[in-house]
Protein backbone atom coordinates (compact mmCIF):
# COMPACT_ATOMS: atom_id res chain seq x y z
CA UNK A 1 0.00 0.00 0.00
CA UNK A 2 1.41 3.61 -0.52
CA UNK A 3 2.05 5.63 2.10
CA UNK A 4 -0.19 8.70 1.30
CA UNK A 5 -3.22 6.06 0.76
CA UNK A 6 -2.62 4.88 4.20
CA UNK A 7 -2.70 7.85 5.81
CA UNK A 8 -5.65 9.14 3.54
CA UNK A 9 -7.56 5.68 4.74
CA UNK A 10 -6.51 6.15 8.38
CA UNK A 11 -7.62 9.78 8.38
CA UNK A 12 -11.02 9.12 7.23
CA UNK A 13 -11.90 6.39 9.32
CA UNK A 14 -10.93 7.94 12.57
CA UNK A 15 -14.38 9.14 13.89
CA UNK A 16 -13.27 12.19 15.68
CA UNK A 17 -11.57 13.69 12.85
CA UNK A 18 -14.85 12.32 10.80
CA UNK A 19 -17.00 14.30 13.46
CA UNK A 20 -15.45 17.42 12.66
CA UNK A 21 -14.71 17.28 8.62
CA UNK A 22 -16.68 14.68 7.35
CA UNK A 23 -15.61 13.33 3.46
CA UNK A 24 -13.39 17.22 3.21
CA UNK A 25 -9.92 15.62 3.43
CA UNK A 26 -7.99 16.26 0.66
CA UNK A 27 -4.52 15.59 -1.38
CA UNK A 28 -2.19 18.34 -1.83
CA UNK A 29 -4.66 21.03 -2.46
CA UNK A 30 -7.81 22.43 -0.92
CA UNK A 31 -10.51 22.75 -3.62
CA UNK A 32 -12.05 26.05 -4.38
CA UNK A 33 -14.98 27.47 -2.52
CA UNK A 34 -14.34 24.62 -0.43
CA UNK A 35 -16.44 24.15 3.12
CA UNK A 36 -14.42 24.12 6.36
CA UNK A 37 -12.83 22.85 8.18
CA UNK A 38 -11.15 19.92 5.98
CA UNK A 39 -7.80 18.70 5.94
CA UNK A 40 -5.34 18.36 2.76
CA UNK A 41 -2.40 16.10 3.44
CA UNK A 42 0.74 15.88 1.40
CA UNK A 43 3.90 14.19 1.05
CA UNK A 44 7.35 16.84 1.58
CA UNK A 45 10.15 14.26 1.52
CA UNK A 46 11.07 10.68 1.72
CA UNK A 47 14.49 9.34 2.60
CA UNK A 48 15.16 5.81 1.58
CA UNK A 49 17.83 3.49 3.65
CA UNK A 50 20.62 1.43 1.26
CA UNK A 51 22.76 -0.94 1.82
CA UNK A 52 25.84 -2.05 -0.13
CA UNK A 53 23.39 -5.06 -1.71
CA UNK A 54 20.80 -2.39 -2.66
CA UNK A 55 17.97 -0.95 -1.54
CA UNK A 56 16.81 -2.03 1.80
CA UNK A 57 12.58 -0.83 1.16
CA UNK A 58 13.32 1.08 4.61
CA UNK A 59 11.68 4.69 4.66
CA UNK A 60 11.48 7.78 6.54
CA UNK A 61 8.90 10.04 4.70
CA UNK A 62 7.54 13.43 5.86
CA UNK A 63 3.93 13.92 5.53
CA UNK A 64 1.98 17.13 6.09
CA UNK A 65 -1.25 17.37 7.28
CA UNK A 66 -2.34 20.84 6.78
CA UNK A 67 -6.24 21.43 9.56
CA UNK A 68 -7.93 24.88 7.55
CA UNK A 69 -10.84 26.38 9.44
CA UNK A 70 -13.06 29.17 9.75
CA UNK A 71 -11.87 30.62 13.36
CA UNK A 72 -8.74 30.07 15.05
CA UNK A 73 -10.07 27.84 18.01
CA UNK A 74 -11.87 25.20 15.08
CA UNK A 75 -8.33 25.24 13.40
CA UNK A 76 -6.27 24.51 16.57
CA UNK A 77 -9.10 21.69 17.74
CA UNK A 78 -8.47 19.80 14.51
CA UNK A 79 -4.75 20.38 14.01
CA UNK A 80 -4.62 18.80 18.10
CA UNK A 81 -6.93 15.96 16.96
CA UNK A 82 -4.77 15.12 14.01
CA UNK A 83 -1.50 15.25 16.15
CA UNK A 84 -2.86 12.93 18.63
CA UNK A 85 -4.19 10.36 16.13
CA UNK A 86 -0.66 10.11 14.48
CA UNK A 87 1.26 11.13 17.77
CA UNK A 88 3.95 7.92 18.87
CA UNK A 89 1.90 5.79 15.94
CA UNK A 90 2.96 2.07 16.00
CA UNK A 91 1.56 -0.77 13.59
CA UNK A 92 -0.84 -1.48 11.07
CA UNK A 93 -1.86 2.13 9.31
CA UNK A 94 -4.23 0.68 6.44
CA UNK A 95 -2.18 -2.58 5.48
CA UNK A 96 1.52 -0.77 5.58
CA UNK A 97 3.10 -1.93 8.99
CA UNK A 98 4.30 1.62 10.72
CA UNK A 99 7.66 1.40 12.63
CA UNK A 100 7.55 5.02 14.40
CA UNK A 101 5.55 8.27 13.95
CA UNK A 102 7.70 11.03 14.72
CA UNK A 103 6.66 15.32 14.85
CA UNK A 104 8.92 17.11 13.32
CA UNK A 105 7.16 20.68 12.71
CA UNK A 106 4.14 22.40 14.05
CA UNK A 107 3.29 25.33 13.20
CA UNK A 108 0.28 27.52 12.03
CA UNK A 109 0.28 28.90 8.37
CA UNK A 110 -0.30 32.67 8.23
CA UNK A 111 -2.49 33.28 4.77
CA UNK A 112 -2.91 36.88 6.45
CA UNK A 113 -0.45 40.15 5.39
CA UNK A 114 0.19 43.42 6.86
CA UNK A 115 -2.23 44.96 4.41
CA UNK A 116 -5.11 42.56 4.78
CA UNK A 117 -7.03 42.77 7.97
CA UNK A 118 -10.09 40.14 7.52
CA UNK A 119 -8.79 36.68 8.04
CA UNK A 120 -11.76 34.14 6.33
CA UNK A 121 -9.43 31.13 7.04
CA UNK A 122 -7.41 29.74 9.37
CA UNK A 123 -4.43 27.08 8.59
CA UNK A 124 -2.55 24.78 11.33
CA UNK A 125 0.25 22.48 10.12
CA UNK A 126 1.89 19.60 11.21
CA UNK A 127 4.78 17.65 9.03
CA UNK A 128 5.21 14.50 10.84
CA UNK A 129 8.38 11.41 9.75
CA UNK A 130 6.67 8.39 9.27
CA UNK A 131 9.32 5.16 9.41
CA UNK A 132 8.23 2.31 7.88
CA UNK A 133 9.17 -0.72 5.44
CA UNK A 134 7.43 -0.36 2.14
CA UNK A 135 8.39 -3.70 0.91
CA UNK A 136 5.89 -5.24 4.24
CA UNK A 137 3.14 -5.18 4.49
CA UNK A 138 0.75 -6.10 7.23
CA UNK A 139 -0.99 -9.52 7.25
Amino acid sequence: MDILEAVYTYLSKNDKIRQVVGERIYPRLLPQECSLPAIVYQSVVANYDSALQGDTGYVRQTIQITSHGRTYKETRKLSRLVKKSFQDYRGDLSGLFIEAVFIKTDFEVSGNSSLKFDVDEFMAAIEFEIHFNEQKEEN
